[in-house]
């Protein structure tokens, strides 16, 4: 008998994942629950089969279990996203909506916010790794629909420790420099061990526009080329060293593979970042990968606690609450909620996926100590190199592109100076107001207006300001939500 949905939850054999995957009917989903210690390599051996779609993170206890969805080709991928929504919350010392729609308010749907693949707002419990709580299991058959079969298997027994050896440190090359170099070559040439921390966020291997940088490989082209990096890496890591690889989870569960057979894990953290509203189920996190070298015994510095997360990120809220000593806080978990990406240009270089000071300023402090050595393979515009220098932290990053290299070194030269906000002037035709007019028009109709039947001016306006028409209209579906 063929099934819809398929849960596992427990340790599996690869026999007897696919037992389960030959009696997936196509198009249908197979869900995976537990510790992300464990489940990048059942999902890089489930993905020969299904393809991957999201890793959802559960913060139901200290630390976030993972649920992944994988999809069977053959039959339409679907989610009842509709299905499933989430009350907006408001945050307790403003009273605005907890998350700032950054001028899209009008694009709020009232029934509640959709899903993305980080869910904060299920209780937390105390959980045994193999089993699925049952609000989980009520919320997949709402979004996957059909009949589930739920197959528990044995609980999985805590992984073994890595117990290579490693050989002592060498001599830093290049220190405090920025150099003009693919990182491969740069860490073939590198003594082993000799970096105290490492943080790599490489191409995401989504066509974005870099400069220099192809974006396009086949899969496996890039993830061989991704494990050369990886083991030079952790080679030139010290013993007691940090290693934090940043990427989406599609790519993440292919490095936690790799890495396992290299360095200890730490934890997958998830950098809950996502900036705008979507309207289905959005991939919102990346992964943050935490590993160290055997050998020597790590440093993982406590942090002090972060804000509840009870309370806007609105800086004027911020300023206004903390006057008046309503301050909870809490501490720092597996979910990093706290830290958005860049959402103006005025805040950014020239980069494409610039990264937030914040975060770098989070992952220094918390593996390094004064005058340890940071290594950024792909440090594009310096956000590690400046935030390191700026945390008495040696560094050394590589980038192969010159203009990202001569960005750097300006930054570095100012790396004590206050960056000014550029205020720029409002466009005329702005995305809200055209939207808004397309909302008015949808309730008169009853229903997604027509080309034909929005007004010339109109029609103008959004040529000049969308990539198509039809990107417009479909932001008026939020006027017709019952």
């Amino acid at each position: 008998m063929k099934h819809d949905v398929i849960v596992l939850s427990g340790s599996h054999t690869n026999e007897q994942l696919d037992h389960h995957v030959h009696y997936l009917r196509p198009g249908g989903l197979l869900f995976l629950y537990g510790e992300p210690r464990w489940l990048p390599e059942i999902a890089v051996y489930l993905s020969r089969q299904l393809v991957f779609k999201y890793w959802i993170v559960l913060d139901i206890s200290t630390n976030h279990r993972g649920l992944l969805m994988f999809w069977k080709p053959g039959g339409r991928f679907h989610l009842n996203t509709d299905a499933v929504r989430v009350p907006h919350a408001h945050c307790a010392a403003c009273g605005r909506y907890l998350k700032d729609w950054g001028g899209k308010r009008h694009l709020m749907n009232l029934r509640g916010a959709a899903l993305s693949d980080v869910w904060r707002d299920l209780p937390r419990r105390p959980i045994r790794d193999h089993e699925i709580p049952n609000d989980v299991l009520a919320r997949i058959r709402k979004l996957a629909g059909g009949r589930i079969l739920h197959v528990v298997g044995r609980a999985r027994p805590p992984g073994a420790p890595c117990l290579r050896a490693f050989q002592s440190a060498g001599t830093t090359p290049y220190l405090n420099r920025v150099i003009r170099s693919d990182c491969v070559s740069f860490l073939d040439n590198a003594p082993e061990g000799v970096f105290d921390l490492c943080f790599a966020d490489p191409p995401y291997n989504l066509e974005k526009l870099y400069a220099r940088y192809d974006d396009s490989r086949a899969e496996r082209e890039y993830l061989a080329w991704c494990n050369r990096w990886l083991a030079g890496i952790a080679r030139a890591l010290k013993p007691g060293g940090s290693l934090f690889v940043l990427n989406l989870p599609k790519w993440a569960i292919h490095h936690a593979t790799f890495l396992n057979r290299h360095l200890e894990f730490r934890d997958w953290i998830a950098w809950d970042a996502l900036s705008e509203p979507r309207g289905k189920l959005m991939p919102a996190h990346y992964a943050l990968l935490w590993y160290t070298k055997p050998g020597a015994a790590p440093v993982v510095n406590e942090l002090s606690p972060i804000d509840a997360p009870k309370y806007c990120l609105r800086p004027s809220c911020i300023r206004d609450r903390k006057a008046a000593g309503n301050n909870d806080k809490i501490e720092l978990s597996t979910i990093w909620f706290d830290i958005h990406r860049i959402k103006h240009k005025r805040d950014r270089d020239a980069h494409p996926c610039q990264l937030p000071e914040e975060l770098m300023e989070r992952i220094i402090l918390l593996a390094s100590n004064p005058g340890y050595v940071v290594f950024d393979p792909f440090c594009g515009t310096g956000t590690t190199a400046v935030v390191a220098k700026r945390l008495g932290r040696n560094f050394v990053v590589t980038d192969s592109d010159p203009k990202y290299v001569r960005i750097v070194e300006q930054r570095l030269a100012n790396v004590d100076s206050v960056r000014p906000s550029v205020c720029r002037p409002k466009a005329a035709g702005s995305k809200r107001e055209v939207e808004l007019q397309l909302q008015q028009l949808a309730r008169q109709l009853g229903r997604k207006p027509l080309v034909e039947e929005i007004p010339a001016e109109v029609l103008r306006r959004i040529d000049s300001i969308y990539p198509s028409r039809g990107a417009a209209i479909k932001r008026c579906r939020v006027a017709l939500t019952p």
